[in-house]
């Protein structure tokens, strides 16, 4: 599965493929008590529009801490909440 997420960041949008694998290496990364921050980049930089990489690294090496963010907002999208009750 990979699904296309386009974010408007400072003013600039910004394309994103984002696939199953990227989304549960981040998951994963993050559940083995990783560095978020570095989790987050990870996935943020696999997932960018090969066209765009360079101005999306810099766009983060201006904004510290983007990533984490970044990364947050592909998440929800890629995977939202679903609404689970157990039945008994």
């Amino acid at each position: 599965m990979k699904k296309t997420i386009v974010l408007t960041i400072a003013g600039t949008d910004f394309k994103f493929e984002v696939t199953a694998k990227d989304h549960g290496d981040f998951v994963d990364a993050v559940a083995r008590g990783g560095s978020v921050t570095a989790a987050s980049y990870n996935f943020a930089m696999r997932a960018i529009d090969s066209g765009q990489k360079e101005d999306f690294k810099k766009l983060l090496d201006t904004a510290p801490g983007a990533e984490l963010q970044i990364a947050g907002e592909l998440k929800a999208e890629f995977s939202p909440v679903l609404e689970i009750a157990v039945k008994k």
